[in-house]
């Protein structure tokens, strides 16, 4: 029975290292890869064909996880290889000689979307006999280094609990993540969740305390991730915290001090990776903030400070350990350049845009006016239907001796009241006669 046995795992152990076989040949993959963008990536495959049996094509797919196959790259002998769709260029045959039965695929310029399975087809046939393929799959893993661990906290007064939260954004694959108390390993109680973001993981990592004021410990967290070349750390203290500076912005100078009209922002920093998290508390002068003063967590800010705003500033921080205060002094004078835009007028862009507005209006009315002048124009010239249309010339129907003999009584009319030369023409008879004056030396 045990002699069975054995027999059976030697046979599990030749069929997973002869991922498929038949008759004609077997083609072997190699191990599964992985290999971090932008970087050269080989997949190994080889292939033995049995007795006269001769190369016909080597093929290879990546499969999704539907087991759709996607072409990569076809090769048949005697001819380049074809690559396709996002390999084209980038993939290519590590030896293309049959004598060395390797079907290897290299791969350029890894990217995050080669990241999956490949399949790697070898066909052969000839010598008679039927044509035959096997094939081998290879998984390739994208490494993709994921950000830095970044500790938050979330702090329940009430119950004193804390909760620290570890988290390593957008790897692949996901960070691995481990915890620290004040250099022991965490366990236990810890909770982990891997969510994915456009194919890309985050790593998570929570634990939770019983927080105690006379209890001050140093929790850290380690990432490890195949791309990091060594691992990477955060970590938060319990502790109270300390107010290490008050920053004010604009920082005021001798050149430029602060003024009546400025938008002052003071920022209260305390010791980085202290837990719980501490609340702030400001104060101007020992009493209360002006009116125009707003707060929202370390910061304050003071909307066109005036000179009453003038005075210490102090900032309160607390957490269950203790609290810590800092002070910052601040003097605002009467302004002596111009106005603040906002307190002058309009922006500048707000006077653009009504500047455009206008003239694009303008433009628009131009356009109108434009038009119905034309129009005007065009119905001007046209004649109106119902308008009376203007009298025909009229055209004389009299006989052409009665208007000679009218043009002469005419002419006898003219030459009596005005004795000049006068020419008549008969036009009926087609000739002329001269009615001249009388020469005064030939009638005498």
């Amino acid at each position: 029975m045990q002699r069975l046995l054995e027999l059976w795992i030697l046979g599990l152990l030749a069929v997973t290292a002869v991922r498929a076989q038949s008759a004609g040949g077997s083609v072997n993959g190699g191990p599964d890869v992985q290999q971090s963008i932008g970087r050269t990536v080989t997949l190994s495959c080889t292939y033995s064909l049995s007795g006269s049996a001769a190369l016909r094509e080597i093929k290879w797919y990546r499969v999704s996880d539907a087991g759709d196959r996607e072409p990569v790259l076809f090769y048949y002998p005697g001819e380049v290889a074809y690559t396709y769709g996002l390999y084209r260029n980038r993939a290519s045959l590590v030896n293309t000689d049959s004598a060395a039965q390797e079907a290897s695929l290299r791969l350029s310029n890894l990217q995050f979307s080669d990241n999956g399975t490949y399949e790697c087809l070898v066909g052969a046939g000839g010598g008679g006999l039927q044509p035959w393929e096997g094939s081998a799959e290879i998984n390739l893993v994208a490494l993709v280094a994921p950000n830095d661990p970044v500790i938050t906290d979330d702090y329940n007064s009430a119950s004193r609990n804390l909760t620290l939260t570890c988290t390593a954004y957008t790897g692949n694959p996901a960070a691995y993540l481990t915890w620290t108390r004040d250099g022991a390993a965490i366990t236990t109680d810890v909770a982990e969740n891997i969510t994915s973001w456009r194919g890309y993981l985050d790593a998570q990592s929570r634990i939770s305390v019983t927080v105690s004021s006379a209890q001050s410990s140093t929790f850290q967290c380690t990432a490890r991730h195949p791309a990091f070349s060594a691992p990477q750390r955060a970590s938060v203290t319990l502790r109270s915290p300390s107010v290490s500076t008050i920053t004010v912005n604009p920082s005021p100078t001798l050149e430029q001090p602060l003024q009546e009209l400025d938008d002052v922002i003071l920022t209260c920093t305390t010791q980085e990776g202290t837990v719980p998290a501490p609340t702030y508390e400001w104060r101007h002068d020992g009493g209360a903030l002006p009116a125009s003063a707003q707060q929202y967590r370390n910061e304050l800010k003071l909307f066109s400070a005036q000179i009453e705003d003038s005075g210490t500033y102090t900032c309160t921080a607390s957490n269950t350990f203790g609290s810590d205060t800092g002070e910052t002094t601040i003097v605002i004078g009467e302004r002596t350049d111009n106005m603040p835009e906002a307190q002058t007028g309009m922006p500048a862009g707000t006077v653009v845009g009504i500047v455009i507005a206008v003239l694009a209006a303008v433009a628009v009315l131009a356009v109108v006016g434009f038009v119905c002048w034309r129009r005007r124009q065009s119905n001007e010239l046209k004649i109106p239907p119902d308008s009376p249309e203007e009298p025909a010339a009229v055209v004389s129907t009299e006989p052409e001796e009665e208007k000679d003999e009218e043009k002469l009584n005419l002419m006898e009319e003219k030459k009596e009241a005005d004795p000049e030369e006068v020419k008549v023409e008969t036009q009926g008879e087609g000739h002329a006669e001269v009615a001249k004056k009388p020469d005064p030396d030939q009638t005498a």
